[in-house]
């Protein structure tokens, strides 16, 4: 049905020309003035009725592909967002000792949430992406809100995408305010632990929690959550710090899978 609704948007000009033409031909021949008028009624309506549904479903896939232009590109700039707001807490004099820069920039590849993970061994997401050749597992999955997951399996145009909420994901994080690192896991429920924080390290509910680049999966400064709460453990060397992810699982629709391009600092 797609199909034939965009070979009808595609060619609609030359559908009405085609209808035009029938419509003429009859006029032509019939010479009857009754059905003449009939005919200019009728062929009026229809065409009208016509080019209004052909209009519909030209603004529908217009619509459609604006939309997603705009939901990738607030991504992109969500993306960029995270990228400089830590890079106003970062010592920019060490980026000035090196001599060589060396980075990646990251191409957004667009896929639509179409289901939950069919494979058991995996909490997480089944993708749908049209540019399935640009993807490969271990690529890192965002939204515009945040980290998501990572790929971890790829089947013709679907790929399996697995979510911080898996019990067996690990992401190296930092804490944005003071760049304490940490891990971030699952807490068995809707939220997530930081952990292998010291108890002497000073962690404030509404610290960002962001991607720390130490990685070849993620890239750095992704946000991941917020701490909404902190205990201090006597005995033990680690504080308990509970985290809520910035994406909201249940809701999402659309997400981006981040392909790396490499670039050096002479801009090859």
């Amino acid at each position: 049905m797609t199909s034939i609704t965009h070979f009808i948007s595609r060619f609609r000009e030359s559908l009405l020309l085609a209808v035009y033409i029938l419509a003429s031909m009859i006029f032509i021949t019939s010479g009857d003035n009754q059905i003449m008028d009939g005919l200019r009624s009728s062929t009026l309506y229809f065409f009208g009725y016509f080019n209004e549904k052909l209009e519909a479903i030209g603004s529908y896939f217009s619509l459609y592909d604006q939309n997603r232009e705009l939901r990738k590109q607030n991504t992109r700039l969500a993306y960029e967002k995270y990228q400089l707001e830590d890079a106003l807490l970062e010592n920019i004099r060490l980026r000035q000792l090196l001599q060589f820069k060396h980075q990646l920039e990251y191409d957004f590849v667009p896929a639509k949430v179409i289901g939950h993970s069919p494979q058991d061994v995996v909490t997480g997401f089944l993708l749908s992406t049209e540019d399935i050749d640009k993807v490969s597992e271990n690529m890192a999955v965002m939204s515009a809100e945040g980290l998501v997951g990572k790929i971890v399996k790829i089947a013709g145009r679907y790929a399996i995408c697995d979510h911080l909420l898996d019990p067996n994901n690990r992401v190296s994080v930092r804490v944005q305010r003071n760049r304490e690192l940490g891990i971030i896991s699952w807490d068995g429920g809707s939220g997530l632990y930081l952990n292998y924080i010291p108890n002497t390290v000073d962690i404030l509910t509404g610290d960002v929690i962001i991607t720390s680049g130490m990685s070849s999966i993620f890239p750095p400064n992704i946000k991941v959550g917020v701490v909404t709460d902190s205990k201090k453990n006597e005995e033990n060397l680690f504080q308990t710090v509970t985290v809520k992810p910035s994406v909201s699982f249940s809701k999402l629709e659309e997400v981006f899978i981040l392909q790396a391009l490499e670039k050096n600092g002479s801009g090859n």
